[in-house]
């Protein structure tokens, strides 16, 4: 079976394309960060008014038990430090925050008296106590505690600003490259593509399951690819990042959402059912697998694929799929841009092989047998 001898097949394995260090040159190493003290009060007050943004679309949201928030409330009535808070200014000038959101959701709920006090080792005198309900100079000594925050400016460059973001996000739910676009480019094109990957359309080839935005990245290739393919270059997560961020404010326009929805529809009726999905592996989706299939699909002639027959058209997949080099382009590595070629050249030269015509970058036209993958 291809999975027991290639278990890199399976879509579990194709965590390199989120681990690949950024293309960053010289000159796009721009990070203008700048330190604020902020008062307790103040930093409650701004979040009321929507100057700092606790609501961002992480996965994490809060997660804090009320005994870890109470040691928070001490701590700061005790003076002890507290770890330092980033944020990332948007466009609007508003601070988003990127670490600390558990610390500073707790402070904002004491001080509404959302919660009292309890499980403190310290000031157990305090215990079923709310902020309401402390004394005048305990409310003023928390009220008037600092944190120091950092403030990722917008002049940074966004490249940079994600790498940020990426080496921020350490805690035990680490976020997955498109969680964190989800955050960093919300806006209209990320919220219709939330949409399109939870179209029917597009669930019934690869499933409802959607692991950590599993498929809002996949329909993220595919509108990227399709559009940018004789560009592309790796790391894959900047090539995603840069078609995310220029177009995140205006949703996905209706041609590239016509284009996604026939294109799966086309590879339904011709390849069936789980059509990336790898024999042998348990995954529903293999994302490389689905790069090298939907787009050529994408650039080819709709009519001469379904007259060449889904029968053909399944054959041409299942040879490539028991070839050794199509296996290591699917497999690993997969970012790299030789694979890519590799990968969406063999499956288009296959269907041009039925006659059928796909329009696809003169890289991609044939792809070679001296491709080294080693």
């Amino acid at each position: 079976m291809i999975a027991s001898e290639h278990p890199e097949l399976d879509e579990d394995a194709q965590s390199d394309v989120d681990s690949e260090a950024l293309d960053l040159s010289t000159g796009e190493r721009r990070l203008v960060t700048q330190p604020y003290d902020l008062g307790v009060k103040g930093i409650v007050d701004d979040i009321a008014q929507g100057n700092i943004a606790l609501d961002i679309q992480y996965q994490r949201k809060y997660v804090w038990d009320r005994s870890k928030a109470s040691r928070l409330i001490e701590s700061l009535l005790l003076n002890i430090p507290i770890p330092v808070c980033y944020f990332a200014e948007d466009e609007n000038g508003v601070y988003e925050v990127i670490d600390g959101l558990q610390r500073l959701t707790t402070i904002r709920d004491f001080l509404l008296d959302d919660f009292a006090l309890s499980g403190l080792p310290v000031l157990s005198e305090l215990e079923g106590k709310k902020f309401s309900e402390l004394a005048p100079r305990d409310r003023r000594r928390l009220e008037n505690r600092t944190i120091r925050c950092i403030v990722i400016t917008e002049d940074s460059h966004p490249d940079i600003k994600f790498d940020v973001f990426e080496r921020l996000n350490t805690g035990a739910a680490t976020l997955t490259a498109q969680e964190l676009r989800n955050s960093v480019y919300r806006g209209p094109f990320n919220d219709s593509l939330r949409e399109l990957a939870q179209a029917e359309y597009f669930t019934d080839l690869v499933g409802t399951a959607n692991k950590r935005m599993d498929l809002e990245e996949v329909v993220l290739r595919f509108l990227a690819l399709v559009s940018d393919l004789d560009e592309y270059k790796p790391p894959l997560r900047q090539f995603l990042n840069e078609y995310m961020r220029g177009h995140r404010q205006e949703p996905i326009n209706q041609e590239d959402a016509q284009r996604f929805a026939d294109c799966c529809v086309v590879a339904g009726k011709i390849l069936g059912d789980s059509p990336f999905r790898v024999p042998g592996s348990k995954n529903l989706l293999n994302k490389a697998l689905f790069d090298a299939v939907m787009v050529p699909i994408a650039h080819s002639d709709h009519g001469a694929l379904e007259a060449a027959g889904a029968s053909a058209v399944r054959a041409v997949l299942e040879a490539l799929l028991q070839d050794e080099q199509f296996q290591t382009a699917i497999g690993r590595a997969t970012a790299d841009r030789q694979r890519m070629i590799y990968r969406v050249g063999a499956f288009a030269h296959g269907l041009r092989r039925l006659d059928v015509h796909v329009d696809l970058p003169d890289a991609f036209d044939d792809p070679s047998d001296d491709f080294d993958f080693s």
